[in-house]
């Protein structure tokens, strides 16, 4: 699970004045920021892929969190990606990752448009994408502050990220392009057989390469994601090879150790 070197250096700018927004808006209650997603896996498309940030605080309530949220809304328009997604969880909650995966604040916001903010409740306490967020920063995350991921966050189980994954799949045919459903999917192969984390775009030269999948499925999901032919809904042979990929992750985490 290595990350890129360096990620790029207009994401890296807009991370730290992120980070550093952050960190008046909470009354310096921040403890880490991480940079994650395509801009450290390797796979940043410009344009196309989003800035993923993972902010830890202490228990932060009330106004900060309010201040907090108006903080990255804000800066949207500064985003050098297609959009901000970020989140907002405490010390406690990332040092022991669990269900119902509890957070402070999900951010979604992006140039040109409001920002979407939810927070938790008592219907809806948790977010169940933070599993892979986590497991993405233990894997390939950059801090802007803070300690290294891996000495912050808890590791989340390998069984729970391979049910997660084959779902994942399962919404990406029903509501996603092409190409975020057929190299998720290539992902989701190499951490099967490699338990690596890489980006969509590694994912599929991956596959590409080790001819584990289609390869016109894949090469066209490839021209889609690099913006060089226009998106496109999954087609038929898309969404057998996705479908495929998701019973194979469904019964590896049965066959997993739940521990």
């Amino acid at each position: 699970m290595e990350p890129s070197s360096q990620p790029p250096a207009s994401v890296v700018a807009y991370a730290r004045t992120l980070t550093s927004r952050l960190l008046t808006a909470s009354g310096g209650e921040l403890q880490a920021a991480y940079l994650h997603g395509s801009a450290t896996l390797g796979g940043w498309v410009p344009g196309r892929s989003d800035v993923d940030m993972l902010f830890v605080a202490d228990d932060v309530t009330g106004n900060a969190v309010e201040r907090m949220s108006r903080a990255l809304c804000n800066a949207a328009g500064e985003c050098p990606g297609r959009e901000l997604e970020c989140s907002v969880v405490t010390v406690a909650q990332a040092r022991q990752p669990h269900p119902p995966w509890p957070f402070v604040l999900h951010v979604v916001a992006s140039p040109g448009t409001p920002g979407r903010t939810v927070r938790p409740t008592a219907r809806s306490p948790g977010d169940s994408d933070l599993l892979m967020h986590y497991a993405v920063c233990r894997a390939a995350g950059w801090p802007v502050c803070g300690p290294a991921p891996q000495d912050l966050i808890g590791v989340v189980p390998r069984r729970v990220i391979l049910d997660y994954l084959a779902g994942e799949l399962g919404w990406g045919i029903e509501h996603a392009p092409q190409a975020y459903a057929v190299l998720n999917a290539c992902r989701a192969l190499i951490y099967l057989t490699d338990h690596k984390i890489v980006s969509k775009v590694a994912g599929g030269e991956a596959v590409l390469s080790r001819r584990t999948g289609p390869a016109d499925v894949i090469e066209r999901a490839l021209a889609q994601q690099r913006a060089r032919e226009p998106d496109q809904p999954p087609a038929r042979d898309a969404v057998s090879f996705v479908l495929a990929t998701a019973a194979m992750l469904r019964s590896a985490a049965v066959d997993e150790p739940s521990g």
